[in-house]
């Protein structure tokens, strides 16, 4: 047998396929290699079908682990322990081989006597096909100090490697399984601190799978474990080396280190203590009069200023990405941002109207910018999208009536990576309205409600009372609620209505509307005909947090329009998440796209059916107090700030 090719997998099925498929491809007799897949433990049903596959490839044998390991290592370790081959060469279960590489690796590494083959990758990005890790200078000439220095100097450290099994057997050479990051730069120098024939080939060895995920894998995020495997394997690599003649730290830890801190800023856990940090900043100080001599961008010069003062609160400071949210009337995020404080260092950029802004310092803002948050599709993202570099990330968030405005139209696409919508409904009313704007830059990122933060009302004295958070414009649906208002009423006359937020007379707009001031006029004429005019106050503008239990308020009603042509109405309506925030009821009429936002069970058909709900609710404490519990839990669940910061997070991962 003359290699044995390890595979190992975790949870594979659905990338495995490229992988199984470039394997049957090999042009290489089956008699005179192995493959080994050495599955750790999955939940997926990878191992089910590996044993599928292996049923059809006589030289194909299947292995799992005892127990799931968390990393490669043990897996391509017992591969090591059961191959059979003179030479092993170890494959992602992501990856490609091409069809020749064993071939011509093999009868290479014959020529030359090698103990290690290596060859350049392609890297598939799923937009293009690159080469890398080629060594352009590489001579038959050149001595065994400088071959593994050019490894070194031009690879970066892939476990595709054909290697002499003999070799890893008399030196006791095995994957590093304690390591979770860099396992395969300390396995690769050992291997070449021992190597007494090292060659290189300037052949494409295999396919490196890059194409995006929308799902962030675990080498996505960077935090202590990773920090504390990258100083053990650092210095491990530097040692090992050494015997050989090649000072690592000369060729790749500048590299090295610059990726460390952009981890550190980008992809941060929020898990180095301060203990960790100081070992960072031993290791640093250590090798100062080397890393001095590296060149670095401003941030990460700043970063390593706090490890050389040993400074751990400024450190953890300057590890967070610096996000700027611009735009006009920030009441829908502002609330959020104390939470997006922990994992982000927060600028704003407050714009007095829909296009209009200082423009100086927005442009003195934008150049300390990583990420830019523009809350609302209006100007804000048309002169960011026009104004920021590649490098920097930008998020618009719309919400509703940016779907009537024309910024949408304006916008430099290839500035803009992602926009998101707050409900179903309105991601494909924003296709549908601005349709040059590619399906793949919009996300669905819904509201968020802090459900700890608000006071609490009791069942006993708020059952009668019902209110709308907001009920300008008509479109709100105030003569609804007036009219379930005045039904409830003819059967108990405890029930009472309030309004919070502005009036119509409070609202300049309004004046130009003469439809609007009609409706209003006929809603109060209507309060008089009924016989409200006792029974509905105008509370006016509100802390709602505090108001509904200052008034104990037992429902909270959602009774707008329903309108199909665009920009629709009612997009989310925060209200009703409000409500069972402060420990009251949320209900909904029925209105287009809300069986979208709201569990059915919170959404009443029409006007008679939610008279109907809020009259049995009020006369029925368990079934108010398990409503109310089960509206808790979806919005808990869905809508809380947390969960909102925390997709946030993912999204700038992501794009």
């Amino acid at each position: 047998m003359h290699i044995s090719v390890i595979v190992p997998c975790y949870n594979a099925v659905g990338k495995i396929e490229r992988c199984l498929s470039s394997l049957q491809a090999i042009d290489f007799a089956a008699e005179q290699f192995e493959v080994i897949f050495v599955d750790d433990c999955s939940s997926d049903g990878t191992l089910t079908l590996l044993n599928q596959q292996a049923k059809t490839q006589p030289n194909w044998r299947v292995f799992q682990l005892a127990n799931n390991s968390g990393s490669p290592s043990a897996p391509r370790n017992k591969g090591l322990l059961e191959a059979r081959g003179d030479y092993v060469f170890f494959l992602d279960s992501d990856d490609e081989i091409f069809p020749d590489t064993l071939n011509t690796h093999y009868q290479h590494a014959l020529q030359t006597n090698a103990c290690i083959v290596r060859g350049y990758l392609i890297a598939d990005t799923g937009r293009e096909q690159l080469e890398m890790n080629k060594v352009h200078n590489w001579q038959a000439n050149l001595t065994r100090q400088q071959r593994i220095a050019a490894i070194i100097a031009h690879q970066s450290t892939i476990p595709c490697s054909l290697i002499k099994r003999s070799l890893l057997q008399q030196h006791t050479i095995t994957w590093p399984e304690a390591l979770r990051m860099g396992e395969d730069s300390y396995f690769l120098a050992q291997v070449l601190s021992v190597a007494e024939q090292v060659e290189y080939l300037s052949h494409p060895t295999y396919i490196y799978n890059q194409r995006r995920s929308f799902v962030a894998s675990s080498t996505q995020s960077y935090g202590a474990r990773e920090l504390s495997n990258h100083l053990i394997v650092w210095q491990g690599v530097q040692q090992a080396l050494a015997g050989a003649g090649v000072d690592y730290f000369a060729l790749r830890l500048q590299k090295g280190l610059q990726a460390v801190l952009a981890s550190l800023i980008f992809r941060n856990r929020y898990d180095i203590d301060e203990a960790l940090f100081l070992q960072f900043a031993d290791f640093i100080a250590q090798n100062w009069p080397r890393i001095a001599t590296f060149n670095y961008i401003p941030r990460n010069r700043e970063l390593l200023q706090t490890l050389l003062e040993r400074d751990f609160t400024g450190f953890s400071a300057l590890c967070k990405p610096r996000l700027l949210i611009a735009g006009y009337d920030l009441k829908f995020i502002r609330p959020v941002l104390p939470a997006l404080a922990k994992y982000f260092t927060l600028d704003v950029d407050e714009w007095p109207g829909h296009n209009s802004h200082d423009e100086t310092l927005s442009r003195q803002k934008l150049s300390q910018a990583d990420y830019i948050w523009c809350e609302w599709l209006l100007g804000n993202v048309v002169w960011y999208s026009q104004h920021k570099t590649p490098q920097q990330k930008l998020v618009c968030r719309m919400h509703r009536f940016e779907l009537s405005r024309e910024f949408g139209e304006q916008l430099t696409l290839s500035g803009v990576d992602a926009i998101t919508a707050v409900s179903v409904l309105f991601f494909e009313r924003l296709m549908e309205r601005f349709p040059a704007i590619p399906r793949q830059k919009v996300r669905l990122l819904p509201n968020f409600v802090d459900v700890a933060g608000y006071e609490q009302v009791s069942f006993a004295d708020s059952r009668f009372t019902l209110a709308m958070i907001g009920y300008v414009p008509a479109k709100k649906g105030l003569l609804h609620a007036l009219q379930i208002l005045a039904e409830l009423r003819q059967k108990d006359s405890r029930y009472r209505l309030k309004l919070f937020g502005k009036a119509p007379a409070d609202l300049p707009w309004l004046k130009n509307h003469p439809d609007e001031l009609t409706y209003f006029a006929d809603c109060e004429q209507h309060i008089r005909d009924l016989g409200l005019t006792d029974a509905v106050e105008h509370v006016g503008f509100a802390d709602i947090k505090k108001a509904l239990a200052q008034h104990q308020v037992g429902f909270v009603l959602s009774v707008s329009e329903s309108m199909r042509e665009l920009p629709g109405f009612e997009s989310f309506h925060l209200a009703v998440a409000d409500a069972y925030a402060a420990g009251a009821v949320g209900l909904v009429k029925h209105w287009t796209g809300s069986e979208y936002v709201y569990p059915e069970v919170l959404i009443s058909k029409d006007q008679q059916a939610l008279t109907q709900r809020i009259w049995q609710l009020s006369h029925d404490e368990a079934a108010y107090r398990e409503l109310h519990q089960q509206g808790v839990s979806f919005i808990t669940k869905h809508y809380s700030a947390n969960q909102f910061v925390t997709k946030v997070r993912q999204l700038f991962d992501e794009i």
